[in-house]
Formats: C-alpha cells, structure tokens, sequence
C-alpha cells in the first residue's frame, strides 16, 4: 500500500533539492560574475581618480588594506615611471588599453590601463583579492537558498498535510461507521479531486444496503415459511409418539422429533437474525440487573438440567441498567445458549452481573471444550461453528450478540479461560462516572 501523503512530499522533496541547488549555483555563479565586474569598474575609478591626484601634483593616499592588493603605477609621455605604489611586484606595462589578466610574481593579476594627456596609468590587483570578495559575496547570495530548501518543504509539509487532513477526517467517518449504515458519506471539506471517489463509494453504499435487504427479506421469507411446515410436522411427530410403539419405531421417531427441534431452532435463529440486522430502535428502560439475569437463566434451567449441566448465578453487584431490555436479553441468551450448548453433562455454568469501573459487566463462564486458537478470527462470523460436529447449533448467536451489542454501545469479550478449563464470555454495558459510594465499596 503507498502513502499518497509519503508520495508527494517524495517528489517535493527531490524537486525542492534540484531547484534550491540550481537556484543557489545560478546565484553563486550570478553574483561572482557581478562581483568581478564591479571590481573592474572599481578600477577604472581608480586610474582615474589616481590621474586627476597626479595632475594636481597631490600625494595620493591609500587604504592601507587595499595598498596590499593594489599596484599602481604612473609613467609620463615618454614612458618612464614617475610613481609606483602597493606590493613590490613588476607589473609590466600593457601596450593596450583597457582590462588585462597576466602572471607577476607567481601570482595572476587583473590590470586596467588608461591615458590622459600626460600620463598613462595602470591599475593591478592580485587576482585571489578579488576571488575572495567575490566568492564570499556570491556565498552570502547562495548560502540563503540552500538555507530555505528545509523551511520550504516544513511550509509545503504542512500545506500537504492540511490539504489532505479531509481525507482524514474521510477515512475516520468510514472506519467508524457500522456495517449496516445506510447515510451516504458527507462531501463536506472533501476536495474536488477526491469527490468522485466519495460519491463511487456513496453509490457502493446504496447498492450494498440494497443487497442486504434483499437478503434480509429473502431469509426472513424463508424462515417464516419453513415455521409453518415445521411446526406441523411436530405435532405429527408428537401423535405418533403417543400411538403404542415398539422399540425401534420409538427410537426412529425420537430421532425425527429432535432433527425437527433442530430444525426449528436454526429457523428461529434465523429469525431473531433477521430482527437483529433490522435494528428495529426500542426504547431504553430501567431494569434490575440481579432480576433481569434469575429472568434470563431461569429460561435455561430445564435445558440444562436435561442436559446434566449445573447452571449458577453468582453473587455480583446490585445495580440498576438503563438499557433496551430486549436487546440486552437476546445478547445475554445467545451466551448462555453456547455456553449449555457446548459443555459436556457433568459441566458447569455460571453467570455473574458485576459492577467494573465505569462499565457493568454480565459474564458466563463455563468449563466446556474451549475455543481452538485458529477459529478465535471467525467467532462473530455468520455460520461459522467452532464447536466439535457432534454438538449442535447454527453458528449464528454470537453474530446475533455482536450485532445486537454494537447497534447498543456495548462490548464482547470472548475468550478462552486462564486455566484453559473452558470459555469466559462477557458482555460490558458502559454506565459513565463511577458513583462514590460504589468507588469506595470497591476499594473496602
């Protein structure tokens, strides 16, 4: 997967460099070619300025730094010298007027010549003299560009990020939508670039919901017509078991009655699957929370004890919930069911409602045949059974739980327990600031 953001600031950041370094070698070069041309003109003025001193016959003075890098030097008509200053290096005369490079004293020199009626004047100076300004004011031009190619790229950094903080903002409205949202994504703060995408996707959303209400209506049609025909195929099965049979009519027509049960369970499943996915709103109502759980195990009771299984409700935390009572009871029904379901005779259950912080907590614990490690992914997948095939079931609960537990607010913690002795499954209703005198229970 690549980073749009990493993407650009990679191309930025390799154009940023080549344009700051050529802009930087452009001004350095730039700047030392004006530099050397104004040193040329600072000759001339020179040569001037020393054959107007000599027509006047006054003593010219000389800045004693610029005397070091300077020669000048003044012969008359007939070409002997009558003045001579700077370093003593012979510095011959030019036949031509104007700028010249030579080599004196092992070093090279920049010369101007000029004339006046009088006097020819000649200028000199050291060549490294000049590089030096030169480079040193050519450096002061370029050092500034190199300088800003890191301020820049913070500034366009930052311009990206701002830019693309809609996609963020976009990608955290989809990540935290349900599966079964049916609002399309806003346009809003999306750039113009990306708005075909979000309305792809708004039209991907439509075209999704409409698929699955097409498959809610097509299961819950199913279902209901599968109840009829399996209901009378029951009772069939009950009058027959009431006629005078031997023992193997016995066996095959018990075998009949539970495969019906089966059945029936799946189509119930299947219903209470399709009213989940619905999400029919109810209205929040104050409940018991040690009523409501005796209210849900005791529709277990006489399935477990047929079974040979012990089911116990624990001391927990007296406390009253807020809660769609029916959402909460469906949640805490399909945990129970797994965990009669998949404990062998002789097994426990136990089911606790205990306060935890600033959730309340509902937990079934059994010591059934656990969880294999591989199938913990795929718990909440629809008709995905981790259990062994000789024990029954849809695997359509926990789905129905998690639905039901995320339209609700609520969480799922399901999970093998420390002593690898069973499951511990646990539904946690969000109740906000812990009273204090509930804080100063739990910590007596």
């Amino acid at each position: 997967m690549t980073s749009l953001r990493k993407t650009v600031m990679t191309y930025v950041t390799g154009l940023l460099i080549l344009v700051g370094v050529a802009a930087a070698v452009t001004s350095y070069y730039f700047v030392k070619y004006e530099v050397n041309s104004f040193q040329d003109n600072a000759l001339h003025e020179v040569a001037l300025t020393a054959g107007m001193v000599f027509r006047h016959d006054i003593e010219p003075r000389i800045d004693a730094e610029l005397e070091d890098q300077l020669v000048i030097q003044i012969w008359d008509q007939s070409k002997q010298p009558i003045h001579r200053s700077g370093p003593s290096v012979d510095i011959p005369f030019q036949s031509e007027l104007g700028y010249a490079d030579v080599t004196a004293g092992g070093e090279r020199w920049r010369v101007f010549r000029s004339r006046d009626a009088t006097h020819a004047i000649q200028v000199a100076q050291r060549w490294s003299a000049r590089e030096e300004v030169a480079a040193y004011a050519a450096a002061g031009a370029a050092v500034p560009l190199i300088a800003a190619i890191p301020i820049a790229w913070l500034m366009i950094w930052w311009a990206v990020k701002r830019v693309l903080f809609g996609l963020g903002t976009l990608s955290a409205d989809i990540g935290q939508r349900s599966a079964d949202a049916k609002d399309a994504l806003s346009l809003t703060g999306v750039p113009i670039e990306v708005a075909p995408l979000v309305t792809a996707m708004n039209s991907l959303i439509e075209r999704h919901q409409t698929a699955l209400e097409t498959q809610r209506r097509f299961v819950s049609d199913a279902a209901h017509e599968l109840r009829t025909p399996l209901a009378a195929l029951q009772i069939q099965i009950d009058n027959l078991r009431v006629r005078e049979l031997n023992a193997p009519e016995r066996e095959i027509a018990q075998d009949l009655l539970d495969g019906i049960r089966r059945a029936s369970y799946s189509v119930n499943q299947l219903m209470t699957m399709v009213r989940a996915d619905a999400g029919i709103e109810s209205e929040a109502e104050v409940v018991d929370a040690e009523a409501f759980v005796r209210l849900v195990v005791s529709g277990f009771v006489s399935i477990a004890e047929a079974k040979g299984v012990s089911l116990a409700i624990e001391p927990g935390t007296r406390d009253e919930l807020n809660v769609r009572a029916a959402d909460l009871r469906l949640i805490v029904s399909n945990l129970l069911d797994n965990a009669v379901r998949y404990t062998r005779a002789g097994g426990a259950v136990s089911i606790k409602a205990v306060r935890r912080g600033t959730d309340f907590v509902i937990e079934v614990i059994d010591n059934g045949c656990g969880i294999p490690e591989s199938a913990v992914p795929y718990l909440y997948d629809r008709f995905f059974r981790a259990a062994p095939m000789d024990i029954d079931g849809t695997g359509l609960g926990l789905a129905i739980a998690r639905t039901a537990a995320d339209r609700n607010g609520f969480s799922l913690d399901i999970a093998n327990r420390d002593d690898a002795q069973g499951v511990r499954a646990a539904v946690s209703i969000p109740l906000g600031e812990v009273p204090n005198e509930v804080r100063q229970f739990e910590a007596a």
